[in-house]
């Protein structure tokens, strides 16, 4: 067991550190587009915006749509009402009659077979008139310069675009929300290097565009469309899998989108449990990544347990595994952050590493049991009352 456990830990660590050099290698590749001189056709963009129950968040987000920066841009915005009960349908028809950018989509029931907002999205894309699609969530909170900035990268050849959508966390809030914040920071720190190395893993759609005839080209959500979850890294997959397209990270602060952390312990641990639940949905070799990244958790965490069990080799390796692993991920973070823009609590890593392991752990394997995939935006979610 001793020598099967130390095996295990040696290769493993020594894989994740080349693994991390390799990720920060990708950063290094990400850079912000040059400006292009305008011509005189304009663009034609569309943001999309699927909402459900959604009275609370929806007005502000409207307020940031509205004052866009759309400077040489046709912009129009779909907001679609997915089946609310509340007074949804109402600000976005009332939306639709005042301000002739914006136009309804109501949706009265769900389709067998298309998940409800994969089938929304999919409505407003047929809908749309754009040549380019932008999206985002009913608490995401773009600044004026959002779509102008992301339509910056479409410019310069990108045929989707992943962005960045940090949780609005100020310094006067709780240690908590910045621990969150960190945490969520370090998923697009993994979707910026993994897009620097030309096979981005994952996204999100609260702060996300492509093209509307590559949607059209690779068949929508395809195989995917039934699924609850995925309407943003599983449809990455099948643009990326599908080999022919140039995928772009947006780290311009300008294509930043922030929206509201999780409130409660409760809407934390079911939005994780969701966002780990499509690890055997990926392609085999990203699965089989995610496995290895488990095990690898998992071989520190019984090393540490059996180690204080009076295994002195075991425990002196698995501390230096840790000592490998803190460090590393820490430079990883540093460099993440100076690419994306965002350094705000970095200073809260070493807090947030005693953490991860069991994190892990805990959300890596219970999420393959599909235990919560619920919709995406709880109505309980905290409010952003600004752009």
């Amino acid at each position: 067991m001793t020598e099967i456990l130390f095996a295990f830990i040696t290769i493993l660590t020594f894989v994740y550190f080349i693994t991390l050099n390799f990720l920060e290698n990708g950063l290094n590749k990400i850079k912000i587009p040059s400006q292009i001189k305008k011509g005189q056709v304009k663009v034609k963009v569309t943001v999309i915006v699927s909402a459900r129950n959604e009275e609370k968040n929806l007005p502000t987000l409207i307020d940031c749509l509205a004052a866009q920066n759309h400077e040489n841009i046709d912009f129009e915005s779909i907001l679609v009402n997915d089946r609310s009960e509340d007074l949804t349908e109402k600000i976005i028809s009332n939306q639709a009659k005042i301000d002739s950018r914006f136009k309804a989509l109501h949706i009265k029931e769900r389709v067998d077979g298309f998940a409800p907002k994969k089938f929304a999205i999919d409505s407003a894309i047929n809908m749309a008139t754009g040549d380019i699609i932008l999206l985002t969530d009913a608490d995401g909170r773009p600044g004026k310069n959002w779509v102008k900035s992301m339509i910056t990268y479409f410019e310069n050849g990108a045929d989707m675009l992943l962005g960045y959508a940090p949780y609005n966390v100020k310094n006067s809030d709780s240690i908590t929300k910045k621990i969150l914040a960190l945490e969520y920071f370090s998923h697009a720190s993994i979707a910026a290097a993994t897009t620097g190395l030309g096979f981005p893993l994952t996204c999100v759609g609260t702060n996300m565009a492509y093209r509307k005839k590559v949607y059209q080209q690779i068949g929508g959500f395809g195989e995917y469309k039934s699924f609850i979850s995925g309407d943003d890294d599983l449809f990455l997959t099948r643009v990326r899998e599908a080999g022919n397209y140039k995928i772009c990270y947006a780290t311009d602060p300008n294509t930043h989108v922030y929206n509201a952390p999780p409130n409660s312990f409760k809407q934390f641990v079911h939005q994780r449990l969701r966002y780990a639940s499509k690890g055997f949905d990926y392609p085999a070799k990203v699965t089989f990544g995610l496995i290895i990244y488990i095990l690898f958790n998992l071989s520190i965490f019984c090393g540490v347990f059996y180690g204080l069990t009076g295994s002195a080799p075991i425990l002196k390796t698995t501390l230096l595994a840790i000592g490998i692993k803190t460090v590393f991920e820490y430079k990883f973070t540093l460099k993440a952050a100076a690419v994306i823009g965002d350094r705000r609590f970095t200073n809260y890593y070493f807090i947030t590493s005693v953490l991860h392991i069991p994190y892990i752990l805990f959300f890596g394997i219970l999420g393959q049991f599909k235990l919560s995939v619920g919709p995406r935006n709880p109505q309980n979610t905290a409010l952003l009352s600004e752009c």
